[in-house]
């Protein structure tokens, strides 16, 4: 690695707020990824009738398991004939009822930690699993949008004229148009998914970081390193991907937690209207809305889903901090 990187490395270490920030995310991102292994119904591994199974992630028929009657299988209920079996620590699934409680909205206890829905559901899976489609919507949203928004405004800025000209003026039609009451239309439509309703978001997201780019090529392109480069007989692709394109990266990289708080916001704000993915499909913004239904018999459904945003967005934004004094020239 470059002594550059080292440097900032250095920089970003130096805040101490923005490490623990990064601990803490990662943990939530294994732990949305891995929410199966935390919560679940079923036993992660089990052995009966001589097979080994892994109910927690693969589903199988009733047949395979040696019952004749139809309906879902509750491994609860096998557990007896288990020869072994390895559970998770909680055992509560997202989309499981509990019909032993007394009433579905329930507080907190020893049996459901954050309490449950108005359908019986336990919050703390809901929220478990509902974080890995934030993060990963976040996720996604930087990703789709910044490689859209890097190819076309370092195009529109390396090449400029008429390229240039015809590209803003795209934008500037483009960024006209509703977007925020066009994806409502679409999603009263059709009952996008959370990959569909990504797409959805990324076709209006990566206008902002192509304006970057776009200064920042048209910056770079006119530079003294460049134009030695060029009279050096340089190649125009040469200069793209050697001079401009490395020396444009500071705007993707200092904005990029921004843009993963910018899709987890949008995603929840769809959700609590009732626009984004479809239910039961666990997310933070359903059990807010559930909350603003509900605020005054049950204060778990505003509290603890408002606690995994708030933790969430701000660690992204202590890391944005942070990454932006490393990427500082003047640092």
């Amino acid at each position: 690695m470059s002594p550059d990187f080292h440097r900032r490395l250095a920089i970003f270490k130096k805040s101490r707020r923005a490490v623990v920030a990064l601990f803490i995310m990662a943990l939530m991102l294994l732990a949305g990824l891995g929410a199966e292994l935390i919560s679940n119904s079923s036993p992660l591994v089990a052995r009966i009738n001589g097979k080994t199974l892994f109910p927690a992630y693969v589903e199988y028929d009733r047949e395979s398991l040696g019952l004749e009657d139809a309906g879902i299988i509750d491994y609860r209920e096998l557990s007896s004939q288990f020869e072994w079996a390895i559970w998770p620590p909680l055992k509560w699934d997202p989309f499981e009822i509990d019909s032993e409680q007394m009433e579905y909205l329930s507080s907190p206890s020893t049996n459901h930690l954050m309490g449950t829905d108005v359908a019986g559901r336990d919050v703390f899976a809901r929220l478990l699993y509902g974080t890995r489609i934030s993060l990963l919507f976040g996720v996604g949203f930087w990703i789709i949008t910044y490689i859209v928004g890097t190819v076309t405004g370092l195009f529109m800025g390396f090449v400029g004229g008429r390229v240039d000209l015809y590209g803003q003026r795209f934008m500037e039609i483009f960024g006209s148009i509703p977007s925020l009451m066009l994806l409502l239309f679409i999603a009263s439509v059709i009952t996008p998914g959370p990959i569909l309703l990504c797409l959805f978001v990324c076709v209006f997201g990566w206008m902002g970081i192509a304006q970057f780019m776009r200064a920042e090529a048209l910056r770079n392109r006119n530079l003294t390193f460049t134009e030695a480069a060029f009279s050096l007989g340089a190649k125009r692709s040469r200069l793209l991907f050697t001079h401009v394109l490395p020396n444009s990266l500071v705007p993707i990289i200092t904005f990029s937690p921004a843009a993963v708080i910018g899709g987890i916001s949008i995603l929840t704000a769809l959700d609590f209207l009732g626009f984004g993915v479809p239910p039961p499909t666990p997310s933070w913004g359903e059990l807010l809305d559930q909350a603003r239904a509900n605020y005054q018999v049950a204060w778990w459904l505003a509290v603890f889903p408002s606690l995994f945003l708030f933790i969430t967005i701000l660690c992204l934004n202590f890391i944005g901090e942070a990454v932006r004094k490393a990427f500082d020239p003047r640092a």
